[in-house]
């Protein structure tokens, strides 16, 4: 699928047919047919570089952040812009839809994280912006919710993951340390009892999702790891990173 001009930063897939979407430095959004690799009508346009993305789960609406810290709502079928939520003072880095689509959590450059009742999505201080944690001291570099929205897991290049009350905004237990370097990104298992995290420190290590106590033994890469994901089983965990790898698990 070619047609970005510069890093292609995320995907996501649509649900309902057979299309995935991007996003880009190359200041775009663009969606495209899985099956012969051709985009699909216009794409949507940043003024800056996007960096961040989430999908709804009825596959309407995308929501997109970067480099010109807001949000951005398309409507997926026409990808006309609908609105853009503020809120953030530095670049976006990851979104993230809770399991209801009703919030939106998105963390920032400066160890941000905003969440935002997605129906309203008026800006601070209004009830739509609900919370806004001083999360963590550097780049959030993902946010991922608990599958009852309860909770939401952070990690950031401080080299800590945290969990939240997603109510209230005070955290749950301490910050779960082990990394040495930056944790990039989190997944967590089908049925939502251990979280996965892949760090530049070439390691991927496993969670207790609850307690936040470490799991079993670190694996290694050979460079830094940038990706990881559960099989829909549950069973193996995929991982890619700068060693040029997926590694299967």
């Amino acid at each position: 699928m070619n047609g970005h001009e510069n890093y292609v930063y995320q995907i996501a897939y649509l649900p309902g047919r057979e299309r995935i979407v991007s996003c880009s430095q190359d200041n775009t959004v663009r969606v495209w047919y899985v099956e012969n690799g051709e985009q699909e009508g216009t794409s949507m346009t940043h003024k800056h570089g996007v960096h961040g993305l989430a999908v709804t789960r009825d596959g309407k609406s995308i929501l997109s952040g970067g480099q010109g810290n807001s949000i951005r709502l398309w409507d997926v079928e026409t990808h006309n812009f609908v609105k853009a939520w503020g809120g953030h003072t530095s670049m976006i880095f990851c979104i993230a839809l809770s399991p209801d689509d009703k919030l939106v959590a998105s963390g920032d450059r400066s160890g941000k994280i905003v969440l935002r009742e997605i129906n309203d999505g008026r800006e601070i201080p209004s009830r739509a912006c609900r919370l806004a944690l001083r999360a963590h001291n550097g780049i959030v570099t993902c946010v991922l919710w608990s599958l009852d929205g309860s909770r939401l897991f952070s990690s950031s290049v401080d080299r800590t993951i945290r969990c939240w009350n997603s109510d209230t905004g005070k955290p749950i237990g301490e910050p779960w340390k082990g990394h040495t370097q930056s944790v990039n990104s989190l997944s967590l298992s089908p049925d939502g009892t251990k979280l996965a995290s892949v760090s530049d420190d070439k390691t991927i290590r496993f969670w207790d999702s609850h307690s936040g106590d470490p799991i079993a033994q670190p694996l290694q890469h050979d460079n830094f790891v940038d990706a990881v994901t559960f099989s829909p089983c549950g069973e193996f965990v995929a991982s890619g990173g700068r060693d040029n790898k997926v590694s299967i698990w």
